[in-house]
């Protein structure tokens, strides 16, 4: 049985939303962004239009909140990297310190699983990658001043929310995503990103 194809004037297109961060120098994160926010619409329109048993509509506005919280975090680290490149920001003074250890000598054995020993520790500045995560990224973007403190809590919101999300860490049914949740992540999110786009 051939499937039917989904038609909706709602979703806009993939070209559309590339146009609405144009600001995004780079291609492929622009489309990707653009992808990703695509989809959030969609399922924005399927929840609109149509009623959705309870579980798959939380699963709906869970998957929004994913994806929602996924462009931010890329736009935070997309700007970050494009202000070091730019050299408007030092990478070693926004993204703290790190410490590594290496040259373990072991001093003295206590027990089979104990003991005391040395080792060399060598304290370095921490570097933009592609492994940086969400909350490192909020912290650079506020000490650089991109996030002001009010943005900052916003950016962490967003995480937390995200974070929330994750079956294993969880300690009863997450059922509880309404849709004013979406529109309150929607409202932080369009402030974020213009900031992200208009801050130089």
């Amino acid at each position: 049985m051939a499937k039917k194809k989904f038609y909706d004037s709602e979703i806009a297109e993939v070209k559309a939303l590339e146009d609405r961060f144009n600001f995004i120098k780079n291609p492929v994160l622009r489309e990707n962004v653009a992808i990703n926010m695509q989809y959030i619409i969609f399922l924005l329109s399927i929840e609109a239009e149509y009623e959705l048993p309870g579980a798959v509509t939380y699963s709906t506005f869970k998957t929004i909140i994913i994806f929602t919280a996924s462009i931010v975090e890329s736009l935070i680290h997309y700007k970050l990297s494009e202000l070091i490149a730019e050299k408007k920001i030092e990478e070693d003074q926004i993204m703290g310190r790190e410490k590594k250890y290496s040259q373990i000598k072991e001093l003295y054995k206590i027990s089979t699983t104990e003991r005391i020993c040395g080792v060399k520790e060598i304290t370095n500045a921490k570097r933009l990658s592609d492994d940086t995560d969400f909350c490192e990224l909020n912290k650079a973007a506020k000490r650089c001043k991109l996030f002001t403190e009010e943005i900052f809590q916003k950016a962490e919101k967003i995480r937390k929310m995200r974070n929330r999300i994750h079956p294993y860490s969880l300690k009863e049914v997450d059922d509880k995503y309404e849709k004013r949740d979406i529109d309150d992540i929607f409202s932080t999110t369009r402030i974020i990103i213009e900031r992200i786009e208009k801050y130089e």
